[in-house]
Protein backbone atom coordinates (compact mmCIF):
# COMPACT_ATOMS: atom_id res chain seq x y z
CA UNK A 1 0.00 0.00 0.00
CA UNK A 2 2.84 2.39 1.02
CA UNK A 3 4.60 1.68 -2.36
CA UNK A 4 1.06 2.20 -4.43
CA UNK A 5 0.88 5.61 -2.29
CA UNK A 6 4.36 6.75 -3.58
CA UNK A 7 3.88 5.85 -6.92
CA UNK A 8 0.73 7.91 -6.97
CA UNK A 9 2.47 10.77 -4.99
CA UNK A 10 5.38 10.85 -7.41
CA UNK A 11 3.10 10.92 -10.74
CA UNK A 12 0.94 13.51 -9.43
CA UNK A 13 4.44 15.79 -8.55
CA UNK A 14 5.19 15.16 -12.65
CA UNK A 15 1.98 16.31 -13.45
CA UNK A 16 2.26 19.55 -11.91
CA UNK A 17 4.36 21.53 -14.22
CA UNK A 18 2.56 20.75 -17.16
CA UNK A 19 -1.04 21.65 -15.42
CA UNK A 20 0.89 24.64 -14.05
CA UNK A 21 1.69 25.81 -17.59
CA UNK A 22 -1.54 25.44 -18.45
CA UNK A 23 -3.84 27.03 -16.13
CA UNK A 24 -0.81 29.86 -16.40
CA UNK A 25 -1.48 29.78 -20.12
CA UNK A 26 -0.08 32.15 -22.05
CA UNK A 27 3.28 32.97 -19.92
CA UNK A 28 4.63 35.11 -23.05
CA UNK A 29 4.17 36.15 -25.89
CA UNK A 30 1.79 34.34 -28.19
CA UNK A 31 3.17 33.60 -32.11
CA UNK A 32 0.77 32.99 -34.96
CA UNK A 33 3.65 31.23 -37.31
CA UNK A 34 2.17 32.13 -41.24
CA UNK A 35 3.53 30.13 -44.29
CA UNK A 36 3.03 32.88 -46.77
CA UNK A 37 4.78 36.74 -47.23
CA UNK A 38 2.57 39.65 -44.92
CA UNK A 39 0.09 41.13 -47.30
CA UNK A 40 -1.26 37.88 -48.42
CA UNK A 41 -5.14 36.30 -47.21
CA UNK A 42 -3.68 34.11 -44.73
CA UNK A 43 -1.56 36.78 -43.21
CA UNK A 44 -4.04 39.41 -43.34
CA UNK A 45 -6.70 36.75 -41.77
CA UNK A 46 -3.71 35.82 -38.92
CA UNK A 47 -3.12 39.49 -38.02
CA UNK A 48 -7.36 40.36 -37.54
CA UNK A 49 -7.34 37.32 -35.47
CA UNK A 50 -4.03 37.83 -33.49
CA UNK A 51 -5.54 41.45 -32.37
CA UNK A 52 -8.84 39.90 -30.69
CA UNK A 53 -7.29 37.35 -29.57
CA UNK A 54 -4.55 39.18 -27.16
CA UNK A 55 -7.70 41.06 -25.49
CA UNK A 56 -9.02 37.34 -24.70
CA UNK A 57 -5.62 35.79 -23.85
CA UNK A 58 -4.34 38.54 -21.84
CA UNK A 59 -0.73 38.47 -23.78
CA UNK A 60 0.56 39.76 -27.11
CA UNK A 61 -0.31 37.80 -29.91
CA UNK A 62 1.93 38.26 -32.83
CA UNK A 63 2.61 36.93 -36.81
CA UNK A 64 5.80 35.59 -37.51
CA UNK A 65 5.71 35.20 -41.64
CA UNK A 66 7.72 32.67 -43.02
CA UNK A 67 7.00 31.90 -46.18
CA UNK A 68 8.61 29.27 -48.58
CA UNK A 69 8.72 25.37 -49.12
CA UNK A 70 5.35 24.95 -49.53
CA UNK A 71 4.98 25.60 -45.97
CA UNK A 72 7.46 23.51 -44.19
CA UNK A 73 9.39 26.56 -43.41
CA UNK A 74 6.74 27.21 -41.40
CA UNK A 75 5.88 23.98 -40.51
CA UNK A 76 9.46 23.65 -38.72
CA UNK A 77 9.57 26.47 -36.79
CA UNK A 78 6.03 25.64 -34.74
CA UNK A 79 7.44 21.84 -35.05
CA UNK A 80 10.93 22.37 -33.45
CA UNK A 81 9.30 24.93 -30.15
CA UNK A 82 8.41 24.33 -27.40
CA UNK A 83 5.13 22.33 -26.86
CA UNK A 84 4.03 24.78 -24.80
CA UNK A 85 1.07 26.83 -27.00
CA UNK A 86 3.30 29.68 -27.52
CA UNK A 87 4.09 29.24 -31.02
CA UNK A 88 1.14 28.55 -33.46
CA UNK A 89 1.12 27.41 -37.15
CA UNK A 90 -1.75 28.89 -39.03
CA UNK A 91 -2.03 27.84 -42.63
CA UNK A 92 -4.08 26.88 -45.27
CA UNK A 93 -5.76 23.59 -47.34
CA UNK A 94 -2.35 22.91 -48.95
CA UNK A 95 -0.56 22.35 -46.17
CA UNK A 96 -2.76 20.37 -43.87
CA UNK A 97 -3.80 18.35 -46.90
CA UNK A 98 -2.27 18.19 -49.94
CA UNK A 99 1.37 19.09 -49.83
CA UNK A 100 2.23 15.94 -47.93
CA UNK A 101 1.47 14.11 -50.96
CA UNK A 102 2.70 16.32 -53.76
CA UNK A 103 6.06 16.97 -52.74
CA UNK A 104 8.34 14.50 -53.34
CA UNK A 105 10.37 15.19 -50.11
CA UNK A 106 7.82 16.70 -47.38
CA UNK A 107 9.69 17.51 -43.85
CA UNK A 108 6.46 17.05 -41.99
CA UNK A 109 3.49 15.29 -41.18
CA UNK A 110 0.24 17.36 -40.32
CA UNK A 111 -1.22 14.35 -38.56
CA UNK A 112 1.65 12.96 -36.79
CA UNK A 113 3.98 16.67 -36.23
CA UNK A 114 0.73 19.07 -34.76
CA UNK A 115 -2.16 18.85 -32.57
CA UNK A 116 -5.24 20.02 -34.09
CA UNK A 117 -6.40 23.61 -32.18
CA UNK A 118 -9.32 25.14 -34.40
CA UNK A 119 -10.81 25.15 -37.98
CA UNK A 120 -10.81 28.82 -38.89
CA UNK A 121 -12.52 30.89 -42.17
CA UNK A 122 -13.38 29.21 -45.52
CA UNK A 123 -14.09 31.29 -49.11
CA UNK A 124 -15.64 28.48 -51.96
CA UNK A 125 -13.99 28.54 -55.01
CA UNK A 126 -15.49 30.29 -57.96
CA UNK A 127 -14.87 29.01 -61.88
CA UNK A 128 -14.43 32.53 -63.75
CA UNK A 129 -14.01 33.14 -67.31
CA UNK A 130 -12.81 36.28 -68.91
CA UNK A 131 -15.11 39.20 -69.15
CA UNK A 132 -14.99 39.48 -72.48
CA UNK A 133 -15.21 35.72 -73.47
CA UNK A 134 -18.13 34.38 -75.43
CA UNK A 135 -18.67 30.93 -73.15
CA UNK A 136 -21.66 32.67 -71.06
CA UNK A 137 -22.60 29.41 -68.89
CA UNK A 138 -21.09 26.17 -68.07
CA UNK A 139 -23.15 23.98 -70.43
CA UNK A 140 -21.67 26.28 -73.48
CA UNK A 141 -17.76 26.17 -71.48
CA UNK A 142 -18.36 22.39 -71.34
CA UNK A 143 -19.39 22.29 -75.11
CA UNK A 144 -16.55 24.35 -76.16
CA UNK A 145 -13.74 21.84 -74.58
CA UNK A 146 -15.64 18.87 -76.33
CA UNK A 147 -15.65 20.30 -79.98
CA UNK A 148 -12.69 23.14 -79.71
CA UNK A 149 -10.08 21.79 -81.66
CA UNK A 150 -6.84 21.32 -78.51
CA UNK A 151 -9.40 22.45 -75.79
CA UNK A 152 -9.88 25.01 -73.35
CA UNK A 153 -6.68 25.91 -70.95
CA UNK A 154 -7.60 26.62 -67.28
CA UNK A 155 -5.41 28.47 -64.77
CA UNK A 156 -4.16 27.24 -61.19
CA UNK A 157 -2.55 28.52 -58.37
CA UNK A 158 0.36 26.62 -59.01
CA UNK A 159 1.21 22.46 -59.40
CA UNK A 160 -0.85 20.69 -57.01
CA UNK A 161 -2.82 23.88 -55.99
CA UNK A 162 -6.71 23.66 -54.66
CA UNK A 163 -7.77 24.99 -58.52
CA UNK A 164 -5.38 22.78 -60.29
CA UNK A 165 -6.84 19.63 -58.53
CA UNK A 166 -10.52 20.84 -58.90
CA UNK A 167 -10.06 20.90 -62.01
CA UNK A 168 -9.05 18.10 -62.85
CA UNK A 169 -11.98 16.93 -60.81
CA UNK A 170 -14.12 19.07 -62.96
CA UNK A 171 -12.36 17.63 -66.35
CA UNK A 172 -13.43 13.66 -65.07
CA UNK A 173 -16.94 15.05 -64.34
CA UNK A 174 -17.59 16.36 -67.45
CA UNK A 175 -15.56 15.79 -69.68
CA UNK A 176 -13.93 17.29 -72.82
CA UNK A 177 -9.94 18.31 -73.10
CA UNK A 178 -8.63 20.79 -70.87
CA UNK A 179 -5.06 21.79 -70.51
CA UNK A 180 -3.39 22.75 -66.89
CA UNK A 181 -1.66 25.77 -67.18
CA UNK A 182 0.40 26.18 -63.37
CA UNK A 183 1.37 29.61 -61.93
CA UNK A 184 2.71 31.09 -58.54
CA UNK A 185 -0.21 32.35 -57.13
CA UNK A 186 -3.59 33.53 -58.13
CA UNK A 187 -2.51 36.78 -59.02
CA UNK A 188 -0.54 36.09 -62.09
CA UNK A 189 -2.75 33.37 -63.01
CA UNK A 190 -6.07 36.15 -62.77
CA UNK A 191 -4.44 38.45 -65.04
CA UNK A 192 -3.65 35.73 -67.44
CA UNK A 193 -7.69 35.13 -67.40
CA UNK A 194 -8.46 38.20 -67.64
CA UNK A 195 -5.97 39.25 -70.54
CA UNK A 196 -7.59 36.02 -72.32
CA UNK A 197 -4.24 34.32 -72.56
CA UNK A 198 -5.63 31.22 -70.23
CA UNK A 199 -9.56 30.48 -70.73
CA UNK A 200 -11.31 29.90 -67.22
CA UNK A 201 -10.12 29.51 -63.55
CA UNK A 202 -11.19 28.29 -60.38
CA UNK A 203 -10.19 30.54 -57.28
CA UNK A 204 -11.42 31.26 -54.31
CA UNK A 205 -14.28 33.88 -53.96
CA UNK A 206 -11.99 35.89 -51.83
CA UNK A 207 -9.81 37.29 -54.70
CA UNK A 208 -11.97 36.90 -57.77
CA UNK A 209 -14.96 38.94 -56.25
CA UNK A 210 -13.48 42.39 -56.38
CA UNK A 211 -12.60 41.72 -60.20
CA UNK A 212 -16.21 40.24 -60.78
CA UNK A 213 -17.74 43.48 -59.42
CA UNK A 214 -14.98 45.47 -61.50
CA UNK A 215 -16.45 43.62 -64.71
CA UNK A 216 -12.64 42.03 -64.92
CA UNK A 217 -14.17 38.76 -64.91
CA UNK A 218 -17.33 36.68 -65.65
CA UNK A 219 -18.11 34.15 -62.58
CA UNK A 220 -20.27 30.75 -64.18
CA UNK A 221 -20.68 28.85 -61.12
CA UNK A 222 -19.67 28.31 -57.29
CA UNK A 223 -18.02 24.99 -56.60
CA UNK A 224 -19.63 24.58 -53.09
CA UNK A 225 -22.75 23.40 -51.56
CA UNK A 226 -24.55 26.37 -51.49
CA UNK A 227 -24.52 29.88 -53.34
CA UNK A 228 -21.73 32.52 -51.90
CA UNK A 229 -23.24 35.77 -50.32
CA UNK A 230 -21.10 37.86 -52.49
CA UNK A 231 -22.32 35.94 -55.60
CA UNK A 232 -25.82 35.14 -54.47
CA UNK A 233 -27.00 34.85 -58.74
CA UNK A 234 -24.30 32.37 -59.34
CA UNK A 235 -25.50 28.87 -59.23
CA UNK A 236 -23.57 26.10 -57.46
CA UNK A 237 -22.15 23.82 -60.09
CA UNK A 238 -24.54 21.00 -58.00
CA UNK A 239 -27.92 23.06 -59.61
CA UNK A 240 -26.26 22.74 -62.74
CA UNK A 241 -26.24 18.70 -62.85
CA UNK A 242 -22.20 18.48 -61.73
CA UNK A 243 -22.60 17.03 -58.11
CA UNK A 244 -19.30 16.71 -56.23
CA UNK A 245 -17.25 19.12 -57.68
CA UNK A 246 -16.67 21.63 -54.42
CA UNK A 247 -13.92 22.94 -52.80
CA UNK A 248 -12.93 25.75 -50.59
CA UNK A 249 -9.69 27.11 -49.07
CA UNK A 250 -10.03 26.92 -45.63
CA UNK A 251 -7.85 28.48 -42.94
CA UNK A 252 -7.04 26.57 -39.62
CA UNK A 253 -4.61 26.50 -36.38
CA UNK A 254 -2.68 23.74 -35.13
CA UNK A 255 0.07 23.47 -32.15
CA UNK A 256 2.97 21.20 -31.71
CA UNK A 257 2.11 17.57 -31.02
CA UNK A 258 2.48 16.94 -27.44
CA UNK A 259 1.04 20.35 -26.42
CA UNK A 260 -1.26 20.00 -23.35
CA UNK A 261 -5.19 19.49 -23.85
CA UNK A 262 -5.92 22.42 -21.55
CA UNK A 263 -3.24 24.29 -23.03
CA UNK A 264 -4.94 23.48 -27.18
CA UNK A 265 -8.31 24.31 -24.92
CA UNK A 266 -7.36 27.63 -23.93
CA UNK A 267 -6.12 27.97 -27.59
CA UNK A 268 -9.56 27.29 -28.89
CA UNK A 269 -11.17 29.62 -26.37
CA UNK A 270 -9.35 32.40 -27.96
CA UNK A 271 -9.89 31.78 -31.76
CA UNK A 272 -14.03 30.82 -31.08
CA UNK A 273 -14.18 33.77 -29.58
CA UNK A 274 -12.15 36.17 -31.79
CA UNK A 275 -14.42 34.53 -34.57
CA UNK A 276 -17.70 35.63 -32.60
CA UNK A 277 -16.65 39.20 -32.98
CA UNK A 278 -18.89 41.05 -34.88
CA UNK A 279 -16.96 43.75 -36.11
CA UNK A 280 -14.10 40.50 -37.49
CA UNK A 281 -17.13 38.87 -39.04
CA UNK A 282 -18.31 41.45 -41.23
CA UNK A 283 -14.56 42.44 -42.36
CA UNK A 284 -14.52 38.52 -43.28
CA UNK A 285 -17.31 38.72 -44.82
CA UNK A 286 -16.88 41.78 -47.30
CA UNK A 287 -14.04 39.75 -48.60
CA UNK A 288 -15.76 36.40 -49.38
CA UNK A 289 -14.74 34.34 -46.20
CA UNK A 290 -17.32 32.85 -44.01
CA UNK A 291 -16.02 32.02 -40.31
CA UNK A 292 -16.46 27.43 -39.45
CA UNK A 293 -14.86 27.73 -35.68
CA UNK A 294 -14.85 24.30 -34.53
CA UNK A 295 -13.85 21.84 -31.58
CA UNK A 296 -10.06 20.95 -31.51
CA UNK A 297 -11.30 16.94 -32.39
CA UNK A 298 -13.62 18.50 -35.06
CA UNK A 299 -11.04 20.09 -36.64
CA UNK A 300 -8.91 17.10 -36.06
CA UNK A 301 -11.32 14.70 -37.99
CA UNK A 302 -12.35 17.20 -40.67
CA UNK A 303 -8.84 17.35 -41.72
CA UNK A 304 -8.81 13.31 -41.74
CA UNK A 305 -11.18 13.69 -44.36
CA UNK A 306 -9.90 16.51 -46.32
CA UNK A 307 -6.22 14.22 -46.43
CA UNK A 308 -8.63 11.06 -47.67
CA UNK A 309 -10.76 13.40 -50.66
CA UNK A 310 -7.44 14.81 -51.69
CA UNK A 311 -4.66 12.34 -51.88
CA UNK A 312 -5.91 10.01 -54.94
CA UNK A 313 -6.94 13.36 -56.89
CA UNK A 314 -3.00 14.33 -56.30
CA UNK A 315 -2.24 10.96 -57.33
CA UNK A 316 -4.41 10.71 -60.43
CA UNK A 317 -3.10 14.16 -61.68
CA UNK A 318 0.44 12.99 -61.31
CA UNK A 319 1.23 15.83 -59.85
CA UNK A 320 4.80 16.15 -58.21
CA UNK A 321 6.80 18.91 -56.81
CA UNK A 322 10.77 18.03 -55.88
Amino acid sequence: MHSRRSLLATLALAALPALATAQDFPQRTVTLVVPFPAGGITDQVARAMAQKMADTLGKPVIVDNKPGGGGQIAAAAVKNAAADGHTVFIAATEMFAINQNLYRKFSYDPARDFTPVSSLIASPLVLVVPANSPLHSVQALVQEAKTRKGGLSFASQGIGSIGHLLGELFRGKVGGTYSHVGYKGSAPALQDVMSGQVDMMFDPVITTAPLIAGKRLKPLAIAAAKRSPQLPDVPTLAELGIPGVDAGVWFGAVARAGTPAPVIARLNQAFQKALGDPELLKRFSDQGMQAFPSSPEQFGQFMQAEVARWTPLVQSSGATVE
